[in-house]
């Protein structure tokens, strides 16, 4: 056994902790306009750059023409290898190789990319050809590479001044890592490959219009963007974009695109003055009348007695425990408070598309029972301003600070008043009025807001009045009707 297959077999075996195997990516068309596609995202071990001067690493000299056994020092030396790139793996920090190369070689070609070693110690290479008998790369190390060289049949990749890999082993990475969501503009999208040097269409049939794709990487070139959907399948900003299908103005609720989470205390206490569903409850368990609901003094009086019976501290206070004791499960304490209605709008949603998100959300909650101060899932009752609330959820959008556990505490039952005065959602002229704007009433004996509904035409909405979820005329006696306002423009 030479000496080169000694090094090898050791080295092979120290460094046995430090190799990784690199994912490749794929990505699924979509086959539902509520659906967007996955890709998988590229796992290396280390960030995609790396400075060119950490990533190398001395290695113990061979000699092609001895036969000798490894000594104690060459074991060393292998050993302090091994550590002293585990020790430059850390390294962050991306640097060029410097420009010393014959620029105007014929068999030079300048780039610009990213190239990851193989699971191995990877030698290097002058520019003659010629093996670096006293320096290698660790396994699985990104380097940035300036040049590529034709040399003998051969291909290699200055990592270095006057040092190079082999093509053979190491892999090509491109773009920066970075996670999305784009949308195919009107005309359809062409597919690209990244090669060498720069982007090329690769020949695969168009992606359609407004169709939604997740990327994984992103790069730039000729003043475009460029988003990874799939491994080495590229779209360009020219054909398709980060920006959604339909967006409101500055200044107005601005819609999101991604799944609504709850604003507030998930499992919040009761106290005097707190509404809502776990209030709602709690009067049925102690047999209160829920015409309005409302934690009061009668409600304290008779939590108090409770746990006392049951050896909790007396506060009038429900918390969990007080909750459980009553017999509600402990899933019921934060599941009511949490709930937020499902998106049902994407990136490619129109107007159109979040209105009818909208009034659909609100739709299931018809014959559900008016509960003052309730905004939570359609399996309970809401008022006015909870099922807007909920219908806005679906919609995309996040009227915070007005919110579904706001809603319950004490002083925001009245959150009708609180849409009628928030700016984000402007008034329109009445005359103007449409599917899908909200309408409000006041009470006509003081001319304060205490109602509003969403409107299903200019003379019909759908909304929460005692006693239930329902559909009805605006001019059926709810109050004075004081204005609408639009929600999406």
């Amino acid at each position: 056994m030479n000496n080169r297959t000694k090094f090898v077999m050791i080295c092979g075996f120290a460094l046995t902790t430090f190799l990784a195997t690199q994912q490749t990516v794929k990505a699924d068309t979509t086959t539902d306009s509520q659906q967007v596609e996955n890709v998988a995202t590229t796992n290396a071990n280390s960030n995609n750059t790396q400075a060119v001067s950490q990533a190398t690493t001395a290695a113990p000299q061979t000699d092609q023409n001895t036969d000798q056994s490894t000594t104690n020092d060459d074991t060393s030396s292998l050993v302090n290898y091994a550590q002293d790139t585990q020790q430059q793996a850390t390294t962050n920090d991306t640097q060029t190789a410097s420009t010393q190369a014959d620029a105007t070689a014929s068999n030079i070609t300048h780039i610009n990319a990213v190239v990851e070693t193989h699971d191995q110690m990877t030698y290097l290479y002058t520019k003659d050809g010629t093996q670096v008998k006293n320096r290698a790369l660790m396994a699985n190390t990104p380097l940035a590479t300036d040049q590529k060289m034709a040399l003998n049949g051969a291909n290699y990749y200055r990592v270095a001044t006057n040092e190079y890999t082999n093509s053979n082993d190491v892999t090509m990475q491109y773009g920066t890592s970075a996670t999305g969501v784009i949308r195919v503009k009107k005309d359809g999208a062409v597919n690209y490959a990244r090669e060498d040097t720069g982007f090329v269409k690769n020949g695969q049939a168009n992606q359609a219009a407004n169709s939604t794709w997740k990327y994984n990487k992103t790069d730039n070139a000729s003043g475009l963007t460029y988003y990874q959907i799939a491994n080495n399948v590229w779209l360009n900003s020219d054909d398709a974009t980060v920006a959604p299908a339909y967006q409101n103005p500055n200044g107005w609720l601005q819609v999101q695109n991604t799944q609504i989470q709850p604003v507030g205390n998930v499992g919040y206490d009761l106290y005097n003055g707190v509404e809502g569903i776990k209030t709602w409850l709690v009067r049925r368990y102690f047999g209160y009348s829920n015409a309005h609901t409302i934690y009061d003094g009668s409600v304290a009086s008779s939590v108090r007695n409770l746990q006392s019976r049951k050896g909790l501290p007396v506060t009038g206070v429900v918390n969990l425990a007080t909750w459980e004791a009553m017999g509600y499960s402990e899933s019921d304490w934060y599941d009511i408070d949490s709930y937020v209605a499902p998106l049902q709008t994407n990136i490619t949603s129109t107007r159109s598309d979040h209105i009818e998100a909208m009034i659909n959300q609100a739709y299931k909650y018809i014959g559900q029972p008016w509960i003052s101060g309730a905004a939570s899932m359609p399996a309970y009752g809401v008022d006015c301003s909870g099922l807007v609330t909920q219908a806005l959820y679906a919609s995309g959008i996040n009227s915070a600070p007005i919110s579904n556990i706001q809603h319950a505490q004490p002083g925001h039952e009245w959150n009708s008043r609180d849409y009628w005065a928030d700016a984000r959602i402007p008034q329109v002229n009445f005359n103007n009025r449409q599917r899908g704007d909200l309408i409000f009433f006041a009470d006509p004996s003081t001319g304060v807001v205490w109602h509003v509904g969403i409107l299903l035409n200019p003379d019909t909405m759908i909304e929460s009045w005692p006693f239930a979820v329902q559909v009805h005329s605006i001019y059926g006696s709810r109050g004075t009707i004081v204005g609408v306002k639009r929600v999406f423009a």
